[in-house]
C-alpha cells in the first residue's frame, strides 16, 4: 500500500480500527471492555482475514488487552544500536578526570596510582550495529542514528588484548587519564613533598623523581628506580628496588632505607640504611646504621664517617674516620652481614651444646662409679643408660654443628682480601673490622692509610710501604 494511501482508521464489521502514529500498533479502544472483546473474539478469524486484506501485517495471533484500548496487530520496533566505548575498571575509573589535564598536573588532582605490566585497566566494547523494525504496514523502520561517544584515545603503553577485548599495560607506571587520553607513565615526577596531599606512595614503574622532600612519617616504595631531589624528615620509609640517588640528606633515627640495586646519597645522620648493591656518600655518614653488601665510597666533599654501626660487604674508602672528641665508631669491611650473624649463633649454640654434653658426661661418669661400688640399683640404671644414649646423639649434633661451622668459616674467609682505605686520618675510638677481626684505634693516625687481613691479624700500611705494623 503505498504511504500516501495508509488510513488512521478502518472500519471493519462494525468494529473501529485505529492506527498510532508510528503505523506501529492497530488497535480498538475500549468503551465496553466485555462486550467488545467477546464480539472481537467470536469475529477475530473472520476480522483478521480482512485486516490482511487492508494491508496490515503484524497481525497478532489473539487480541491482546493493553489499558483502555485492545491490540490486534503489532509492528517490531527497530533496536537501537551502541557506538564504540572504554569502559574502565571501578579502581581506575575514580582516577579518570572529565577535563583535559596533563600529566604534570597529576599530582595536584589525586594520589598516583599505578599499574603492573600486562594488567588489565579496563575493555573495549566494540559498536553494535542497531536493527531495523518492521511497522503494520510491513514497512521498513529505521533504527536510531547512533550518537558517536566521545572515545579515550589509548597511549603507546596500552593494547587490546586479542578475544577478550581487555585493555592492558605494555610496561609498568603511572596510569594517567583525562577525558581524551589514557596512558601509563613507566617515568613519573612529582613536582613536590611527599605529604599529605600525595599520601603514600607505591611506584610501579621505569623510574620515579620526587622534586622535594619527603615529609615526617611518609613511606615511599618504588618498583625501578628512585631519584629524591630534597631530603627526608624523621621516621620515613624508602624501599627501593632499582638504584636509589638522593641529592640532600637521610635523616632521623627511625627513618629506614631498603634499596636493592646501588645507592648515592649526599648524606645520612642518624638512620637506619640497607644497600644490597654498592653505596657512594657525597658528604658523611653521622651517627647511621649502615649495611651495604658491596662497596662504601665516602671520599667526595666532606667524606666523613663518624658515629653508628658500618657495615660493608666489601670494601670502604673514606676521607676521614670517627671524630676528635673520639666517638665511638664501628666500621666492617669484608663483613657479610648473614654470614656473620649465622656464624655467630652457631658459635654461641655450641657452647651451650658443649655444656650439656659436659652435665650429660659427669652423669655417666656417676653411674660408671655406682656400677664399679655395686650401688646401681635398676632405676638408676634405667636412667645411666638413657644418659649414655643421649650422649651418643648430642656428640651427633656436635658433629654436624662442627661441619656447618666450618662451612661458614670457608665462605667468610672469602671476604678477608676486603680492606679498609683512609685517605685523610682516623681518629681514635674508631673500631676496624674485617670479617670476624676487630682491631681498636687508640691513637690519631694520618693517611692515606690502608687497613688489610695478613694472618690472623688486621695490618696497616701506608701508601709510603716504608712499613707495615702488627695490629693488635
Amino acid at each position: 500500500m503505498n504511504h500516501k494511501t495508509k488510513k488512521k482508521e478502518i472500519l471493519i464489521d462494525n468494529f473501529l480500527i485505529k492506527i498510532s502514529e508510528d503505523s506501529m500498533l492497530a488497535y480498538v479502544e475500549i468503551s465496553s471492555y466485555m462486550k467488545i472483546k467477546e464480539s472481537l473474539l467470536i469475529n477475530w478469524e473472520n476480522l483478521k482475514t480482512k485486516l490482511e486484506q487492508e494491508g496490515l501485517s503484524g497481525i497478532l495471533s489473539q487480541p491482546e488487552v493493553e489499558s483502555n484500548r485492545i491490540i490486534v496487530a503489532r509492528g517490531i520496533p527497530p533496536k537501537e544500536g551502541f557506538p564504540e566505548r572504554i569502559e574502565l575498571f571501578e579502581n581506575f575509573s575514580s582516577y579518570c578526570y572529565l577535563e583535559d589535564i596533563s600529566p604534570e598536573d597529576l599530582r595536584e588532582k589525586s594520589k598516583i596510582i599505578c599499574v603492573k605490566k600486562g594488567e588489565a585497566i579496563g575493555k573495549w566494547i566494540p559498536s553494535i550495529p542497531g536493527i531495523p523494525g518492521i511497522n503494520i504496514w510491513g514497512e521498513p523502520v529505521e533504527s536510531p542514528i547512533q550518537t558517536p561517544s566521545e572515545i579515550y584515545q589509548l597511549g603507546n603503553n596500552l593494547y587490546i588484548e586479542e578475544n577478550t577485548n581487555l585493555i592492558k599495560a605494555k610496561e609498568s607506571g603511572v596510569f594517567f587519564c583525562s577525558r581524551n587520553l589514557i596512558e601509563i607513565f613507566p617515568e613519573f615526577t612529582i613536582k613536590g613533598d611527599i605529604d599529605f596531599t600525595t599520601g603514600n606512595v607505591n611506584f610501579i614503574g621505569k623510574k620515579l623523581t620526587i622534586e622535594g622532600d619527603i615529609k615526617f612519617g611518609f613511606k615511599v616504595k618504588c618498583k625501578g628506580d628512585l631519584e629524591l631531589k630534597g631530603g627526608t624528615e624523621n621516621k620515613v620509609y624508602i624501599e627501593v628496588e632499582g638504584n636509589f640517588l638522593c641529592s640532600e640528606f637521610i635523616r632521623g633515627e627511625e627513618t629506614k632505607i631498603r634499596v636493592k640495586g646501588n645507592s648515592q646519597i649526599s648524606g645520612v645522620e642518624y638512620a637506619y640504611l640497607e644497600v644490597e648493591g654498592n653505596l657512594e656518600i657525597k658528604n658523611y655518614l653521622i651517627f647511621a646504621e649502615v649495611i651495604v653488601k658491596g662497596d662504601l665510597k665516602c671520599t667526595a666533599g666532606k667524606g666523613i664517617i663518624y658515629g653508628g654501626k658500618i657495615m660493608v660487604g666489601k670494601n670502604i674508602e673514606a676521607k676521614i674516620l670517627g671524630h676528635p672528641a673520639q666517638t665511638l665508631t664501628q666500621i666492617f669491611a669484608g663483613y657479610p652481614l648473614e654470614l656473620i650473624d649465622s656464624y655467630s649463633k652457631l658459635k654461641q649454640e655450641k657452647i651451650l651444646l658443649n655444656e650439656v654434653i659436659e652435665k650429660i658426661s659427669y652423669g655417666i661418669m656417676l653411674g660408671e662409679r655406682l656400677q664399679r661400688e655395686g650401688k646401681l640399683t635398676p632405676e638408676k640404671e634405667k636412667i645411666w643408660i638413657n644418659l649414655q644414649e643421649e650422649f651418643e646423639m648430642k656428640m651427633k649434633d656436635l658433629e654436624e654443628l662442627d661441619c656447618k661451622i666450618n662451612e661458614l668459616e670457608e665462605r667468610i674467609a672469602n671476604f678477608k682480601k676486603q680492606f679498609i682505605k683512609v685517605l685523610d686520618k682516623v681518629y681514635p675510638g674508631v673500631i676496624l673490622g674485617i670479617t670476624n677481626l676487630t682491631y681498636t684505634v687508640s691513637e690519631e693516625k694520618k693517611g692515606p692509610l690502608v687497613f688489610h687481613i695478613e694472618g690472623n691479624f688486621i695490618k696497616e700500611f701506608s701508601s709510603k710501604e716504608k712499613e707495615i705494623r702488627k695490629l693488635k
